[in-house]
């Protein structure tokens, strides 16, 4: 699933960049043509605080959805998945009429963590990741003949995952494999897909003829229902509450186009 949805958001990234490049006569007013870039997006989101993973709650509220108590991780080890996500992608935007202007973007990032358990000779690894594919809508006002102030928002979906895995550290028989009850090799994933929307506003400075720099700040809002996550792709598993996944966005974009 998540191949159809990544593949759908670098389809309409490339449509609109051919849309923007294609053999129009555009007026010679800066804020008309279009560009694509490369695009990273820092989302000011705390994983251990948004998803519903929780090691040592014990109301009913922050149950331990992932059995991460098992698995031997404590707040500390939470911690070090850290306060933001970076989310490295691609964009792309084109006019369409007037001072309007469309666009497309996708982007994939996670954090992870280890831990490793000397006396099971086990490693366990646990890793959040963030996608999303957006299409883009923007008013544009243009402040110099090499400088604009735009405002808009991105809208589409997005799809968190988050993944553990138990493996042993030891070399393993392939005979004995096979043969095994009770192997400490575990692995899940845990997904689901929400709509989100990010307004924004946006700089954009072209210091080149064919090539610029666009910075933008927004506030990104989603949520994920408890009902909404599943297990390995194919099995529904209900999360303790509404997961909320609203952040503080900056994105950096380096674009060339017209």
């Amino acid at each position: 699933m998540h191949r159809l949805f990544y593949g759908l958001g670098l389809a309409l990234l490339m449509a609109t960049a051919g849309y923007s490049q294609g053999d129009i006569s555009y007026p010679t007013e800066e804020l008309f043509g279009g560009g694509i870039g490369y695009s990273p997006t820092f989302l000011l989101l705390s994983p251990a605080e948004i998803f519903p993973f929780n090691t040592s709650g014990t109301d009913a509220a922050n149950t331990d959805l992932l059995g991460l108590a098992g698995l031997g991780f404590d707040d500390d080890d939470l911690d070090a998945l850290g306060s933001m996500m970076v989310l490295h992608g691609a964009e792309g935007f084109g006019n369409i009429t007037g001072n309007w202007r469309i666009g497309a973007y996708v982007g994939l990032g996670g954090n992870s963590i280890t831990r490793s358990d000397t006396l099971t000779d086990t490693s366990v690894d646990l890793k959040v990741t963030l996608m999303t594919g957006n299409a883009s809508i923007e008013y544009v006002m243009p402040l110099f003949s090499n400088l604009e102030l735009s405002a808009g928002s991105l809208l589409g979906f997005s799809r968190a995952i988050i993944q553990f895995t138990r493996v042993e550290s030891a070399p393993i028989i392939w005979e004995e494999q096979f043969n095994k009850t009770d192997s400490l090799n575990t692995s899940a994933a845990l997904s689901g897909t929400f709509f989100s929307f990010q307004p924004y506003i946006a700089v954009k400075l072209q210091f080149l003829d064919r090539a610029g720099l666009r910075m933008s700040a927004g506030y990104q809002v989603g949520s994920l229902a408890a009902n909404k996550w599943t297990l390995n792709d194919f099995q529904t598993i209900i999360a303790p509450s509404e997961t909320m996944l609203n952040a503080l966005a900056i994105r950096i974009m380096l674009y060339i186009g017209i």
